[in-house]
């Protein structure tokens, strides 16, 4: 299936890229051939084949839920990067 420029242009506008009439063409044909592939999966029939949440469903060990000393205030903050009144700092990473 051929995917047409003009939707390689809208999904392009969308996710803020820019693109070349190159790599539009060659976008085409890549997306092309993932849309038949998609269509290829599409076509099996899947009716009795029960759904998967893992593919181990062997259980897992949990540890028990054990109450521990709380960990002392300087060796807590004793790796930090920087402290700010007894208390971790951290870079602002929102609104910078």
């Amino acid at each position: 299936m051929r995917v047409e420029k003009a939707e390689i242009l809208k999904l392009a506008k969308l996710a803020r890229l820019e693109f070349s009439d190159a790599e539009i063409e060659k976008l085409g044909d890549s997306l092309g051939d993932l849309v038949g592939m998609l269509d290829t999966l599409k076509q099996l029939k899947l009716d009795d084949v029960e759904p998967m949440t893992a593919v181990d469903s062997s259980p897992r060990p949990l540890r028990p839920d054990v109450e521990q000393p709380m960990l002392p205030k300087e060796k807590a903050l004793a790796n930090a990067p920087e402290v700010n009144l007894e208390h971790f700092s951290i870079p602002k990473v929102i609104g910078g």
